[in-house]
């Protein structure tokens, strides 16, 4: 078996106690969680975040970019 620490906070785990029913450990627990989320979903909000965040960063135009990395090469 592999232990791993996972900070959470107060209230989180609070939380995942009151799923701990009927004996359950926390690996099943969470287990049965993300079952009930597909990974493709969490996936999804990741990237439409990332995006987000993207569109705030401001940047160098593409071509300069490419410019500056073909006088390095």
């Amino acid at each position: 078996m592999v232990y791993k620490s996972i900070p959470v906070t107060e209230e989180t785990y609070r939380r995942l106690r009151d799923y701990k029913m009927r004996g359950a450990t926390f690996d099943e627990v969470i287990n049965e969680l993300m079952r009930s989320v597909p990974v493709e979903v969490l996936a999804e909000r990741v990237i439409k975040e990332h995006y987000e965040r993207m569109r705030e960063r401001e940047g160098s135009p593409w071509r300069q970019v490419l410019e500056k990395r073909k006088r390095r090469a």
